[in-house]
């Protein structure tokens, strides 16, 4: 006899050598005991967990000599025929190749025939989604009243293409994938009957690699066995061409770090190794997430399928990576798959996948960019270098923003004028202040302000409503709002100026500066800049009104703006301005609350 590959050599002979499958195990156990077997089944998982071994181990357990009982013998020769495949009463049909309604009438011809020997005929149907409608259709009214001698196995990788009319008629036991640690422990046990000597790393290797498949274990067993019987994991990843844990960790470690270089040449490594690039992507997908969950999940090691030195590992990942950061990192991965696949040049695209990636662990969360910009008396521009200014601010097909020109403000000794009374009162009246003797300039202008303001009766020459800065101590202003406008032109707290640019304001018995906020919108935020700055607004506010003032916040009802006033409102802010300009966006919507 020639040589029996690891795959068939190992088959599971009875329902306690299934690894992963104790659910399905149980079922057809108890089913045999009680002797409730049904007449069809469908067993429905993965590649390689064991649906077709399952079935044969079911038609030992009812053909046995000792049976029907749920542990077969083994030894007998109904369990030995059905163990070489040579049993008249065991029945395998491809359904890839043999999915014909005449195939299925043949079928159908036969079951009326009584077992050879044994107590039952059993008839496995592997790939049973590939049978076509009309071969389901004829193969109905077996499968609903079947002889008592026959029992129907349909093994599926697909069972969504199997009708609804089949299923009706059938148990369904599905099968799940086999965890990585159970695959490893089977393959640790199979080495060592095998007489091989492999490392605990390499068996982690292979079973990761088998995406819960025990089949393709063995198979990948099977090969590395037949270049030595002494195995470490460099000979595991050379001869399967995939990615050690430890060579993807120091990858994704460079990748977090920012360690540009390293990452250049971790992925030059992986090529000389031969390492596809796609793959290297899947596998770094993998390892992202396993980081995700060890850092999201309350137990770790429940919910991760892997062994203690794998999670070493992740254990250092973890301790240098916050959780935004892997959560950015999987989700840029995941966009760079799809352009990976259609790429014709994969391991560019790799290396520009992660170099991209390796720059999120300098970013900031948007909410606390906005709170340092907040906190900070310093505008956008006093922090961005003049070098940097044109990288930060301006892109491709948009022209960088002119910088601040102020115009040349003339330098005077005294103010020209004093604002006495309320704005477009009839006592209003502006009294202009000679300058000093010699000053030819300022006494043509004074002359021409009065000249102006005789010619011009009825009309208030100084309604503005941001009034023009002039020293503190000698412009007395009684309208709030216009108090408002000279201390927003002065604040270099960008909170505060907003703060100012909302608010609505008025004097309350003389004394008290009252900001109005509409209502029901947290001003917990502007209290706090505005109480840090109190000192300031109240010395200023009292300077400018010619009178002590107090200052405090309140709340009033809506301020009966349309949302484009609104829109626009919040548009010439110069907090919201800055905000605009660093993340190139735009104000959609307002909500006045």
């Amino acid at each position: 006899m020639g040589y029996l590959v690891l795959a068939r050599k190992w088959r599971p002979s009875g329902f306690g050598d299934l690894v992963g499958q104790m659910p399905a195990a149980r079922v057809l156990k108890n089913s045999i005991v009680q002797g409730k077997i049904a007449h069809a089944y469908i067993f429905s998982g993965p590649r390689g967990v064991g649906k077709t071994s399952m079935a044969r181990i079911l038609a030992k357990a009812l053909n046995c000599e000792a049976g029907p009982t749920p542990e077969p013998c083994g030894k007998c020769n109904f369990c030995m025929g059905i163990t070489g495949a040579s049993s008249m009463d065991v029945m395998e049909i491809d359904g890839a190749s043999n999915n014909g309604v005449n195939d299925v009438r043949e079928l159908r011809d036969m079951v009326k025939y009584a077992p050879s020997s044994g107590r039952y005929k059993v008839y496995i149907i592997d790939e049973a989604h590939m049978l076509s409608e009309s071969a389901f259709n004829a193969l109905l009214k077996t499968l609903e009243e079947p002889p008592a001698h026959v029992v129907f196995v349909m093994a599926t990788t697909e069972p969504k293409k199997i009708p609804l009319t089949v299923f009706s008629r059938c148990q369904h036991l599905p099968f799940r994938r086999i965890s990585a640690a159970d695959i490893r422990d089977r393959l640790e046990h199979i080495a060592a009957q095998e007489g091989l000597k492999i490392s605990r790393g390499s068996l982690e290797t292979i079973a990761r690699a088998a995406d819960g498949s025990m089949r393709d274990s063995l198979t990948m067993l099977d090969q590395i066995a037949s270049v030595s019987n002494d195995i470490d994991e460099e000979l595991v990843a050379e001869l399967l061409g995939i990615t050690g844990y430890q060579n993807l960790a120091a990858l994704l470690g460079a990748v977090l770090d920012g360690r540009r270089e390293e990452v250049l040449e971790e992925v030059a490594a992986f090529a000389d190794r031969g390492a596809d690039a796609r793959q290297i992507l899947k596998d770094i997908v993998k390892l992202t997430r396993d980081l995700l969950v060890y850092k999201f999940a309350k137990k770790p090691d429940e919910a991760l399928e892997m062994g203690e030195q794998d999670r070493e590992v992740l254990k250092t990942l973890a301790a240098s990576a916050a959780p935004e950061q892997v959560l950015a990192l999987l989700s840029e991965f995941l966009r760079a798959e799809t352009g990976l696949r259609f790429s014709s040049n994969p391991r560019v695209a790799l290396e520009v996948a992660l170099l991209k990636a390796s720059y999120f662990g300098s970013f900031l969360p948007v909410g606390e960019t906005l709170r340092k910009l907040g906190s900070s008396s310093i505008s956008l521009e006093d922090r961005i270098p003049a070098s940097e200014e044109k990288k930060t601010l301006s892109s491709p097909g948009r022209p960088p923003r002119p910088a601040a020109q102020s115009a040349p403000q003339k330098k005077i000794k005294e103010p020209d004028a004093v604002f006495r009374g309320n704005p477009g009162d009839a006592s209003h009246q502006v009294d202009v202040l000679q300058p000093e003797d010699g000053d030819a300039t300022g006494k043509k202008d004074a002359q021409a302000n009065k000249k102006n303001h005789k010619n011009a009766p009825g009309v208030n020459p100084v309604e503005t409503k941001n009034p023009p800065e002039i020293s503190t101590g000698t412009t007395v202003i009684k309208e709030a709002n216009g108090i408002l406008g000279v201390l927003r032109e002065r604040a270099k707290n960008p909170m505060v100026i907003s703060a100012f640019s909302m608010a609505h304001g008025s004097i309350k018995d003389g004394k008290n500066l009252v900001l109005c906020f509409p209502d029901g919108l947290n001003t917990e935020l502007f209290e706090e800049y505005l109480k840090k700055d109190q000192k300031w607004i109240e010395d200023e506010a009292s300077a400018l009104f010619g009178a002590p003032l107090k200052l405090s916040v309140a709340q009033r009802r809506g301020s009966g703006l349309t949302k484009k006033d609104l829109i626009q409102k919040a548009v010439v802010m110069p907090f919201t301005r800055e905000a605009l300009d660093l993340f190139d966006g735009k104000v959609t919507d307002v909500n006045e609350g």
